[in-house]
């Protein structure tokens, strides 16, 4: 294979706090999780026409125009990173032996000149890429504290006509000389390609996948991945438990302090729609997507709503 030098988007995730799955679960329990978290990210990179580059124990490197340049590159490796945390999310609450200590990731993304080659022996050769977004993609993911998402400057420049970003103070890059631009991910719009710009009529909206709390008339609270938040209601992913059941018509509040609104910290609402959508296992939990509908909502938070309404 000839060595070809391309224009690549490098995406660079670890977890955070793998070590200590070691010191309390036996290790095919650790295996079994963590390559399950594997095939769910290298479907959604996959969806997004990258490619899963190599797996490095609990830190994984995925390409975005290893065999071709892509002009939309960065924003679907974006997209990806964030659709991982989401996924990463859900696997927690589902995985019965590991709800006590969520994972969480640490992602980092550059944009760059990179080296798609062959490396290793003859006798067993990686194709792989190298160059310095490979490096600078891994210190980022490497800084990054949990379920952040940073990127380097390019990576922000092509994506900041979707996204929403915060801009970090300059870092050193261990290895490099001066400093360097960073940005963390706090969300991106969704909307539908056409000739790769946003279609006039989609509504615009932004990605905050969250883990919130769903509280039952009792007070009991149930960690929810908040899939969509909107006036109308919202929609969660929950896992049922016997010991706590949910029931349509039930009245609960929803907790949201977590995203530190001026004006909304819970809501109140009923649960109008329960829906399985996976079986209990020996290991997985059952979960169910469940739908809710708010009540007393004043026109400051519908506001705020509308302008979420998480995707």
């Amino acid at each position: 294979m000839s060595i070809n030098e391309r224009e690549m988007v490098t995406l660079f995730a670890d977890f955070r706090g793998f070590s200590h799955m070691f010191d309390v679960l036996p290790a095919y329990k650790v295996y079994k999780f963590t390559n399950r978290y594997f095939q769910t990210a290298s479907d959604i990179i996959r969806k997004y026409k990258g490619v899963l580059d190599n797996i490095v124990g609990d830190g994984f490197i995925a390409v975005w125009g290893k065999n071709r340049s892509n002009p939309d590159a960065p924003l679907f490796a974006v997209r990806s990173a964030l659709e991982m945390r989401m996924a990463l999310l859900r696997h927690n609450i589902q995985y019965k032996w590991e709800s006590h200590f969520p994972l969480e990731i640490g992602v980092g993304l550059s944009m760059g000149r990179a080296l798609h080659c062959i490396v290793g022996p003859v006798q067993k050769p990686i194709d792989t890429v190298f160059g310095k977004p490979v490096i600078i993609a891994s210190r980022l993911g490497d800084v990054a504290k949990n379920n952040e998402i940073y990127i380097g400057e390019r990576v922000a420049h092509s994506i900041k006509k979707w996204a929403k970003l915060e801009k970090l103070p300059k870092m050193n890059i261990k290895g490099f000389k001066g400093t360097y631009p960073i940005f963390k991910v706090e969300g991106l719009m969704d909307f539908t390609l056409k000739d790769r710009e946003r279609r006039n009529s989609s509504f615009i909206r932004f990605v905050f996948p969250e883990i919130v709390a769903l509280i039952l008339e009792n007070g009991v609270r149930k960690s929810a991945i908040l899939k969509n938040l909107s006036p109308s209601g919202a929609g969660l992913e929950i896992v049922q438990k016997t010991d706590t059941p949910i029931s349509k018509n039930d009245v609960i509040k929803l907790d949201l302090k977590r995203f530190d609104f001026p004006s909304i910290s819970t809501l109140n609402g009923r649960i109008v729609q329960i829906r399985t959508i996976s079986k209990e296992t020996e290991e997985e939990r059952c979960l169910s997507r469940v739908g809710i509908e708010f009540n007393e909502l004043d026109s400051e938070k519908k506001r705020v709503l509308n302008r979420l309404n998480i995707a």
